[in-house]
């Protein structure tokens, strides 16, 4: 299968090292450093930081988008009003990996048939082309205005023992479910700097933590103790990960708050809790530049 990646960030350069051992990839950056430098190298896997593979994959800029079998896009959501003119010309389909839910709005304009999905992995970007897997995880994929068959077609093809994918029946419970724990977890660990295991083992933390998990689940209309059940499950399984939006503000890079407690806040404006991690990672973004 002939696969197109759109994104070389962290999701973006590992999913591209598993589908590459079976596909032809090519990985849609943008920038042409880093088009040249995986081009050149191809994509080094770390597991664990124990190198694992080399891979082999083609990269092209986001720009100059070629046909394909099928698209992943893996870049932020704030990112994908700037591929947006790109996106519309595709006609294939497309599956989108983003926090939060602000990118639906932007899925409903596409003619393509659309896939939503959730990613369950631990991984770091180590530079343009090292990737490293901290984490196994699953990808769960579902239907947004394509056909279930198509994805059921789709994942059959891609799916492999150690890079599990999961179809999905309801893409917004599958969205909802993980916008909680985003919700949660990012926000704290950027803000106290910590990895997402003190969002359970420091009691404070933990204590801010039922707070947005409450409110979180409130306005998704989740039940709050399963809620509460899949972000300590998450906290624990990730302990000693780095949160993407606390490596972000070390980074000094833009964070996906506003796809995660801001899009929360667009729904419901009384989230006290909310409201004050969502401030204080602007603040610490504006600090950071």
């Amino acid at each position: 299968m002939k696969i197109g990646i759109i994104g070389g960030g962290s999701i973006g350069l590992l999913i591209s090292s598993y589908f590459s051992e079976f596909h032809d990839v090519t990985v849609y950056v943008h920038r042409e450093t880093q088009k040249k430098l995986i081009k050149e190298k191809g994509i080094t896997r770390f597991h664990h930081s124990k190198k694992d593979k080399n891979l082999s994959v083609n990269a092209e800029l986001y720009t100059n988008i070629k046909v394909e079998d099928c698209y992943f896009v893996c870049v932020k959501q704030h990112q994908i009003e700037r591929l947006f003119p790109y996106l519309r010309k595709i006609k294939q389909p497309i599956i989108f990996l983003q926090n939060g839910m602000g990118h639906l709005k932007f899925i409903q304009q596409l003619e393509s048939n659309s896939f939503v999905g959730v990613v369950e992995h631990g991984a770091k970007r180590i530079d343009d082309t090292c990737i490293d897997h901290l984490g196994n995880g699953t990808i769960k994929i579902a239907p947004f205005n394509g056909s279930k068959a198509q994805l059921k077609s789709i994942i059959q093809t891609l799916h492999q023992q150690h890079f599990p994918i999961q179809l999905e029946a309801d893409y917004e419970l599958l969205l909802k479910n993980k916008l909680v724990i985003n919700a949660v977890i990012n926000p704290l660990t950027a803000i106290f700097n910590v990895s997402n295991g003190k969002i359970i083992t420091n009691k404070y933390i933990q204590f801010l933590a039922r707070q947005l998990c409450h409110e979180a689940a409130k306005v998704l209309q989740l039940d709050e103790e399963s809620a509460w059940e899949r972000v300590v499950q998450t906290a624990q399984v990730t302990s000693t990960n780095t949160s993407s939006m606390r490596a972000d503000i070390l980074n000094n890079r833009k964070t996906e708050i506003e796809a995660i407690s801001g899009y929360l806040l667009e729904q419901k404006k009384n989230l006290p809790y909310t409201s004050f991690v969502y401030h204080s990672v602007l603040a610490l973004e504006k600090e950071g530049k």
